[in-house]
């Protein structure tokens, strides 16, 4: 949801030096981009490990953290390093050593994320960062990688030329993840009208859960890229609203968005996405209220088959 800024930022000012910092399970989504020069992680292990970025922003000329980190907000201070600006929490006395505040979030926007950065990056450093924000980006698998994906599916029985859709019903947090028993439902159609393997991916680390719903599962076996490369060869993918869904949206690929309380206006793709939203008067929730919901998370669990099996026609039909 950076990409189409720090895209537009490098058209205007093609000498500016991009430095990206973030975790490593995300690097690599960012990493081959031609217009990021370098993308540094910040490895686990607590406050040790957060201050070992420090010679790395250092060189930079301006910083903006777009969440809330106060280790590295206050060595930047105590280092005096310039043009530092980041989100506020009030009443933190953390938030006095920020040259600038950010006003624009994406938690505060119902605009699409990828338009609330460049409006928030454009406000920070007075520019104007102008033109189609929609088209987000994500790093390309080289032929090595094409090429291990591939044997991963031909290990379960996809050939290099069969056609194959994706289902990816689970998430970071359990209560984000889509009703098996619905997955179930919509396999069964999906065999009966149009003979296609489904394939499930994601994070689950139990395949048990599959049993009895699809043969076709390369659960936590592939890396990032071979999870872009095997997005990048199905048919359609059925997602929760998170990462594979975005990288799908990257990719053009066609994608139903499945919507717990997020709103589609701000996270679902622009270009060939077909979101599924319940939009119940809980939606969105508080941060407070998700940890524990007192209508069980209806506003994924009762997103049905029949539901995603009008917009798949859509697609397939």
């Amino acid at each position: 949801m950076f990409t189409p800024a720090l895209r537009r930022l490098k058209e205007i000012y093609p000498d500016c030096c991009l430095t990206f910092l973030t975790n490593e399970k995300n690097a690599d989504v960012l990493r081959r981009l031609p217009y990021i020069n370098s993308v540094v992680t910040i490895k686990k292990g607590g406050l040790f490990a957060r201050l070992k970025v420090l010679p790395e922003l250092k060189k930079q000329d301006y910083m903006i953290f777009t969440e809330w980190q106060p280790h590295l907000m206050l060595a930047s201070w105590i280092l005096r390093l310039p043009n530092r600006y980041s989100v506020p929490r009030m009443g933190n006395p953390v938030t006095r050593t920020l040259d600038k505040q950010i006003t624009n979030t994406v938690s505060s926007s119902d605009l699409f994320a990828a338009e609330t950065n460049a409006k928030m990056i454009s406000e920070l450093l007075d520019i104007r960062l102008d033109g189609d924000m929609t088209k987000c980006d994500v790093s390309l698998p080289d032929d090595r990688e094409t090429k291990s994906a591939a044997a991963l599916l031909e290990e379960i029985g996809i050939a290099p030329n069969d056609k194959f859709l994706l289902i990816s019903p689970f998430t970071g947090d359990a209560w984000r993840d889509w009703n098996l028993h619905e997955a179930k439902k919509l396999v069964n159609y999906i065999n009966d009208k149009y003979h296609l393997p489904v394939l499930f991916i994601g994070n689950k680390k139990d395949n048990a859960v599959l049993e009895g719903i699809s043969q076709y599962s390369l659960l936590q076996q592939t890396t990032l890229m071979q999870l872009i490369a095997i997005i990048k060869r199905a048919g359609c993918i059925i997602s929760c609203d998170s990462g594979p869904a975005h990288i799908a949206g990257a990719l053009r690929v066609p994608c139903i968005d499945l919507f717990g309380r997020g709103w589609p206006s701000r996270w679902a793709p622009k270009h060939n996405c077909f979101p599924i939203f319940l939009n119940y008067d809980c939606c969105p929730c508080s941060d407070d209220l998700k940890k524990k919901c007192p209508y069980d998370y209806r506003c994924i669990r009762t997103i049905t088959a029949d539901m995603v099996i009008d917009k798949l026609k859509q697609i397939l039909d």
